[in-house]
């Protein structure tokens, strides 16, 4: 069995935010409607622009996990390689120190925020609604993880149960490899179709826009490939090398202005798109994620 945790840890990002958010009291709903059985409706207590900003910091923390790290079968953890945890700690560590500066903005202002909600709520205010301690209500916290093996000789487990639970950790390190070598074939596979298409002509038969992000989102991917593939898959490390080599640092704008350029990657590519391809049509066990 090949144990991943001499290859990196698990990580888990827990990130809470006030809601703001309650659901109108039937006996509102009755002075409105005659039948409130027939309606479910909540009502804002704050102007939801002014949780825009963390929401944002949160979904980009997430986002941003996402991107550098490898899924694993239990809910709520990803896979992190040891070589990338350093980063991915300050990076979160950065993450948090701008939740933590919103949450303050909006608790600055939450006495006024409180206060137009009285006013636009009208009757459907309530104070108890509005929590005293709001600060309780947001967090960003994470942390690192590393599974093994229950031990057998505590005499906490009996040796059925221990025999159990050892098969569950060996089928979990395959699957997690599985989904590893899987997730990374899927994101590259995704990227090279994404910058094929915006070769063609869109449904009016003008060029589609190439966008930046479609070049830029490669140059992330390369960043921390070689780290990332942890489980050596030698057939997609030389397909990112020749993607790699093909779009030669050229940035989205020379692509768009040089058809030169353009032609030779959009030809390059498409090569690569052919050998993905094959690589995906060919039989290969299904994973299967256990409980």
């Amino acid at each position: 069995m090949e144990n991943i945790f001499e290859k990196g840890c698990l990580v888990q990002l827990s990130v809470s935010q006030w809601g703001a958010a309650r659901k109108i009291d039937k006996g509102k709903l009755t002075e409105m409607v005659s039948s409130p059985d027939w309606v479910r409706a909540t009502k804002k207590l704050v102007d939801p622009e002014s949780l825009k900003p963390i929401s944002k910091i949160a979904n980009e923390a997430r986002s941003y996990l996402t991107g550098v790290s490898l899924p694993f079968p239990i809910k709520g953890l990803v896979f992190i390689p040891k070589d990338l945890i350093s980063r991915i700690d300050e990076k979160l560590t950065s993450f948090k120190e701008q939740f933590d500066r919103e949450v303050e903005t909006f608790l600055g202002d939450y006495h006024h925020l409180r206060s137009l909600a009285r006013i636009y709520l009208g009757e459907l205010f309530n104070e108890l609604d509005y929590p005293v301690n709001v600060w309780q209500k947001f967090a960003f916290s994470w942390r690192f993880v590393i599974l093994d093996v229950p031990d057998g000789q505590m005499g906490v487990l009996s040796p059925e149960v221990y025999e159990r639970e050892k098969e569950k950790f060996v089928k979990t390190m395959e699957e997690a490899r599985q989904l590893a070598v899987l997730s990374l074939r899927e994101e590259f596979a995704s990227m090279v179709d994404r910058i094929t298409e915006r070769f063609g002509n869109g449904p009016d038969g003008k060029p589609k826009v190439f966008k930046n992000t479609t070049v830029t989102g490669f140059y992330e991917f390369f960043e921390t490939f070689k780290e990332r593939n942890i489980f050596r898959d030698a057939e997609l490390a030389e397909l990112v090398e020749r993607a790699k080599g093909i779009l030669g640092g050229e940035s989205a704008e020379k692509i768009r202005s040089n058809d030169h350029v353009k032609e030779r990657i959009r030809s390059g590519m498409e090569e690569v798109e052919s050998a993905i391809t094959d690589i995906f049509e060919r039989p290969r066990r299904k994973i299967v994620i256990g409980e």
